[in-house]
C-alpha cells in the first residue's frame, strides 16, 4: 500500500527547484522568533489583567461551559489543546505533557495514584482554548493583584487563567491539597510567598515544589513518551465521577 504525505508534512524542494511564484517559506529560526514574539505578547496581556477583568471573567465563567461531561472526555481533548506561549512544549499538545510528566514519574519510581491524577487533571482548564476566549485569559503564570499578606492565596485576588477555572470545576471532587495544586500550579511563588498562610506554605511544600519540577522539567517538542494514554484512564474512573459539570 502506498501513500502520499500532505503537503505540510512533505520534505520541501530544494531552492532551485521551488517555483518562483508564491511566498517564501521561512527558515526555522524566523518561525522560532515569531512564535516568541507571539507568546511574549500574549503573556505581556496576561500580566496586564486587572482586578475588575478577574472579576468579569469569574462572573463569565460561574456556570458550565461544556455542559455534563465525562472527565475522561476532557483529558482527550486535550490532544486538542496547545498553549500558545509555550516554549518548551512548542507545538506539541497539553495532552503529550501529561503523558511526559507521567513518564518521568513513573521512570523515578514517585508515580502514586494521586501524583498522576494531579498530572492528568492540572490541566484540564485548557480546553478553554477550544473556545473564542482570549488566551491570554487562559495561560500564563500567576500573581496576586490584591490580597492581605500572610491572609491566604485563597484571600487573594489572583490573576486569572486555566487554573482558576479548571479548580472551579475540581474543587468538590478532589483531596483538598490535590484541589490546591490545581489552582494554584501556575503561581510566581515567590511573588506569593508573602500572601500565603501556613496551610498554602504546607501544600506548596508537600505539593506544589515536587510536582513544578516534573511540570516544567519534562517538556519536549522531541521526547514521545513510552505509555499511551487510555493506560491511565482507570485512574481518572476511579477518582472522579462519572459525570461533572464542565
Amino acid at each position: 500500500m502506498s501513500f502520499e504525505l500532505s503537503h505540510r508534512f512533505a520534505v520541501p524542494p530544494s531552492p532551485a527547484a521551488r517555483p518562483s511564484s508564491g511566498p517564501p517559506i521561512p527558515p526555522p529560526q524566523a518561525v522560532a522568533q515569531d512564535y516568541a514574539a507571539r507568546a511574549r505578547a500574549i503573556e505581556a496581556r496576561h500580566d496586564a489583567q486587572t482586578v475588575e477583568a478577574v472579576g468579569a471573567l469569574q462572573d463569565k465563567y460561574r456556570g458550565p461551559v461544556f455542559g455534563n461531561v465525562s472527565p475522561w472526555s476532557l483529558v482527550e481533548r486535550l490532544a486538542q489543546c496547545i498553549d500558545p506561549t509555550d516554549q518548551k512544549l512548542y507545538c506539541a499538545s497539553q495532552q503529550m505533557h501529561v503523558l511526559q510528566i507521567i513518564d518521568a514519574m513513573e521512570a523515578e519510581g514517585v508515580a502514586t495514584a494521586d501524583n498522576v491524577l494531579v498530572a492528568l487533571v492540572h490541566d484540564l482548564g485548557k480546553v478553554l482554548l477550544l473556545t473564542d476566549e482570549a488566551p491570554e485569559n487562559v495561560v500564563g503564570m500567576n500573581r496576586p493583584l490584591r490580597g492581605e499578606r500572610g491572609a491566604g492565596l485563597d484571600a487573594c485576588v489572583m490573576q486569572w487563567n486555566h487554573d482558576e477555572f479548571g479548580y472551579s470545576r475540581l474543587k468538590d471532587h478532589l483531596p483538598d491539597g490535590l484541589g490546591w495544586l490545581v489552582r494554584y500550579h501556575s503561581i510566581v511563588r515567590a511573588d506569593c510567598e508573602p500572601y500565603m498562610n501556613a496551610r498554602d506554605r504546607a501544600y506548596a511544600e508537600r505539593y506544589l515544589r515536587p510536582f513544578a519540577r516534573y511540570d516544567h522539567g519534562t517538556k519536549s517538542p522531541l521526547f514521545l513518551p513510552r505509555r499511551r494514554l487510555d493506560d491511565y484512564r482507570h485512574v481518572i474512573e476511579r477518582a472522579l465521577p462519572a459525570v461533572i459539570a464542565f
